[in-house]
């Protein structure tokens, strides 16, 4: 049976549509969180790092539905500009914004329950060295999960793609992965366990409401070419979560920042 957008996502379809809209850094923010949120265990009273969180809007939908308290991350979005959003949603005691870099996070080790990271893992996960550091800052027991986007299949090199996309591949697509690409990822490194990662339920849905929204958009262009690639299935939209071990990691440049 046909499931209306109201009965896909019930929390997150309750926010005003514009303001999600104008505020989400590519497909719909909320979605993505609710999404997420059906896979990753959260508590009242929890502390959560919401990294890379662009316009803080899902820092605020934790804190609203989920009652959470959620440093809000990111590099390159004005904290000021956030904490006024945050202000206009009543949750300046339960949000918190912060610049920071994800390779330099300025949080104690064991710190946070949970971490959520929304359509931005791909730009720094893929590095090898990144989960031992980024993990230290979870609780053993705590949870990571993230939404990004996936491959159906490994693309190895651009000649593998039809000649129109490969331009849309030299443009950041190299960093995509399937979702059984980021498991082996994860627990490879000690850092996790249980990991379960795998396609968005509704992840067609989520690419057509993209696509509906940016098809007349010449910026988006080689990002819907990709969506549509092999009748739609090559590219799509995945979760993982892992919960934290209680693994400890010697690394030369441990709590230090360094560049990648």
């Amino acid at each position: 049976m046909h499931q209306t957008p109201d009965e896909l996502f019930p929390l997150s379809n309750r926010y005003d549509r514009t303001w999600v809209d104008a505020n989400s850094l590519g497909e719909n923010t909320l979605h993505f969180a609710e999404s997420l949120v059906e896979a990753l265990p959260l508590k009242r009273g929890m502390r959560v790092l919401d990294l890379a969180c662009g316009h803080a809007i899902s820092s605020i939908f934790l804190a609203r539905e989920f009652g959470v308290t959620v440093w809000a991350v990111d590099r390159a979005v004005d904290p000021t500009e956030n904490f006024r959003r945050v202000k206009e949603m009543d949750c300046e005691d339960k949000v918190f914004p912060l610049r920071a870099d994800a390779r330099s996070l300025p949080f104690p080790h064991d710190y946070f329950d949970a971490v959520v990271v929304l359509d931005a893992f791909v730009y720094f996960g893929t590095d090898e060295r990144f989960l031992p550091i980024f993990a230290r800052h979870v609780k053993p027991g705590g949870h990571i999960g993230i939404v990004d986007a996936c491959f159906s299949r490994e693309i190895e090199t651009a000649d593998a793609l039809p000649e129109h996309l490969r331009d849309a591949w030299y443009q950041g697509w190299s960093c995509v992965h399937t979702a059984e690409w980021w498991r082996r990822h994860w627990e490879k490194s000690g850092m996790l366990r249980n990991v379960r990662s795998e396609r968005l339920p509704h992840s067609d849905f989520l690419k057509s409401d993209f696509i509906r929204r940016f098809q007349d958009d010449p910026d988006e262009k080689d990002v819907i070419a990709m969506m549509q690639a092999e009748g739609g299935s090559l590219v799509g939209s995945f979760r993982m979560v892992g919960e934290r071990t209680d693994y400890r990691v010697q690394l030369e440049d441990d709590g230090t920042a360094r560049e990648y």
